[in-house]
């Protein structure tokens, strides 16, 4: 859940805030509290059209180009381990085989979108974060709780879409940083302008030497090295029509410890070309958007140098979807998505290797005095699988200007993957989709300068897929219960972020918890201007987690710093330390993680 903040640089918050009125940006910090401007903040995830953050009745959480540029993050996930209900598990370190939990599902059950494309692999069900560089984002919204009524498959715990950099004609940067395990990493980025439109460029290079990512196998470093290219644009053709665009490429190797392989060479690429009209019929104004893209995963599993053959997923992605503001308390959506999966491995053969899948849904939101009602339906059609309908409906009601409370209750389910159906030996045909129902209740407030809210939410999750004995299988049922607070306030100096959740995963025939979920999480995030400068101070603590075989992982607090100065108007310096008090922990049992690392860079921008 978000509670606004304010950020120091007004400035880029303003622009942020013209562009998300433009398109589809995002403008509000992770737990942020609205500006003194009461600028508005636009978001589109949670409802698929442009939409007030605070009309939205969902639990949001809104990370911005400013946030990410004062934590000086080395990968993606150090941004989303801070968010309730958000755990992250690494098999090593960065470059390595990353999962995310949200709010106790399974690390398949959020859906993962780049500027509206998914990006989970088909055959695995991941995503792969490790190759996704800080320097191409603008912002991530993050939208917890089922929204498979308005997506589909996989939103049973929630939604994160990712939204490549946006810079504004003749705007640039370059830069570089340095860091532990001889890190290295070279950006620049660019705005073009054609006419009436603009194209952004993102290069990203990054490598590492990296550490001995597992214990008890081999000694050696297991290093990293990728390349990370984006190119976003849109053209306005007429007063009524527009076009977007977007082509994301990511490409390295990486090495780990494994008996049968211990190198992977990665492919991924994502594309997406986007038509925009707007009509008015009879008085009712229209916003009809056409997409068709694409995403390619390819992995080479290697050994010593020899291949052991390559995995790809290619999907094909088409959608419509026309947004309807029948008056200025209602609107309307409707639309339709189709995905084409073809999946392939060099010396695998899948006894399938094709699927189409359709959904259609319709979503409405009424807004009347201090009421504002929700409900979506959706029906999705996956080919060799039982069809699914899923529905959302939320109600929630204004106390005044400072307060509200909102009621949400929905379903989701998340269609088995080829590997669960079909991978030779372990896959199982008679699999059925995961199904979830979900409830929750959230209340938010603002108390003078103190900003707060609370999230309690209960969820079952129905024939959820796990490995068992050799074979992937349904288990009959999970129980998730999960409380979340948060609390931010101006004072003593800087912006003080806390929050704490608690989750609750069973697995109902064991009794046990699934694993690599911890029950506690706490973190809090300083934020201050001194001078020139910006600092940031982080603070986690991570309850213990059971793994694989029961092991239990113990719990463990990080200390991470980053700061930011500006040298002049264009040159700015920056730092990190991550793990400040050289902790040793583990997130998934045997594997290690990063001692203590210090990073900087510098960048120039105009």
């Amino acid at each position: 859940m978000n509670i606004k903040q304010n950020n120091f640089f007004k400035k880029s918050f303003l622009s942020l805030a013209i562009a998300g009125a433009m398109s589809t940006s995002f403008i509000a910090s992770a737990n942020a509290e609205k500006s003194v401007e009461d600028i508005e903040v636009l978001t589109v995830t949670a409802t698929r059209s442009s939409l007030n953050i605070d009309d939205a009745l969902t639990s949001q959480v809104v990370i911005t180009r400013e946030d990410i540029e004062l934590a000086n993050p080395v990968s993606i996930l150090d941004l989303l381990s801070s968010v309730p209900s958000i755990d992250v598990a690494i098999n090593g370190g960065k470059g390595q085989n990353s999962s995310i939990f949200m709010r106790g599902t399974n690390s398949d059950h959020t859906l993962v979108l780049i500027d509206g494309v998914r990006v989970s692999s088909a055959t695995s069900g991941g995503t792969s974060f490790s190759t996704i560089s800080p320097e191409m984002i603008e912002r991530i919204e993050i939208v917890q709780g089922p929204r498979a009524a308005l997506w589909g498959s996989d939103a049973i715990g929630g939604v994160i879409q990712i939204f490549t950099r946006q810079l504004a004609e003749g705007e640039f940067f370059a830069g570089a940083s340095f860091g532990t395990d001889s890190y290295k990493k070279y950006k620049a980025g660019v705005g073009i302008s054609h006419g009436k439109g603009q194209t952004t460029i993102t290069v990203s290079k990054e490598q590492s030497d990296g550490f001995d990512v597992q214990e008890g196998t081999e000694t050696d470093d297991d290093g990293y090295d990728f390349t990370s290219v984006a190119i976003r644009g849109q053209q306005k053709i007429t007063d009524d029509f527009s076009v977007d665009w977007l082509l994301s490429s990511d490409s390295g190797d990486n090495e780990y410890d494994g008996s049968y392989q211990n190198e992977s060479d990665i492919k991924n690429h994502a594309w997406l070309v986007r038509a925009n009209y707007q009509t008015e019929i009879s008085g009712i104004d229209n916003n009809t958007v056409f997409s068709v893209g694409q995403n390619r995963d390819s992995a080479e599993g290697l050994k010593n140098g020899e291949s052991k053959g390559v995995f790809e997923t290619r999907r094909n992605q088409y959608s419509v979807v026309n947004n309807s503001e029948l008056s200025d308390n209602l609107q309307l959506n409707v639309g339709v998505d189709h995905y084409q999966d073809d999946v392939s491995h060099s010396k695998t053969t899948y006894a399938v290797t094709k699927r189409n899948s359709t959904g259609f849904f319709a979503h409405t939101l009424y807004s009347k005095n201090a009421w504002t009602y929700e409900a979506t339906l959706r029906h999705d059609s996956v080919e060799d699988t039982k069809s699914e309908n899923t529905y959302n409906l939320g109600l929630g009601y204004a106390f005044n200007s400072d307060s509200r409370i909102v009621v949400n209750h929905g379903t989701g389910f998340k269609a088995p993957t080829f590997n669960d159906l079909y991978f030779p030996f372990s896959g199982n045909k008679y699999l059925v989709s995961e199904f979830s129902k979900s409830s929750e209740i959230f209340f938010e407030t603002k108390l003078k300068d103190i900003n707060m809210s609370w999230n309690f939410y209960h969820s079952n999750v129905d024939n959820l897929i796990i490995w068992d004995s050799g074979k992937f299988d349904n288990i009959d049922e999970t129980e998730i219960n999960g409380v979340e607070f948060a609390l931010n306030f101006e004072k003593l100096g800087g912006t003080h972020d806390f929050n704490m959740s608690y989750t609750d995963a069973e697995d109902k025939s064991t009794k046990k918890q699934l694993i690599r979920r911890a029950k506690e999480k706490f973190n809090y995030k300083f934020t201050t201007s001194i001078s020139a400068a910006d600092l940031y101070v982080e603070y986690q603590f991570v309850g213990s987690r059971l793994d694989r075989g029961d092991v239990e992982l113990s719990s463990y607090q990080l200390v991470n710093l980053g700061l930011n100065y500006d040298v002049s108007d264009n040159l700015s310096l920056s730092s990190r330390v991550t793990n400040l008090l050289d902790k040793e922990y583990q997130t998934a049992n045997t594997y290690n993680t990063q001692e203590r690392a210090f990073y900087v860079g510098i960048t120039y921008q105009n």
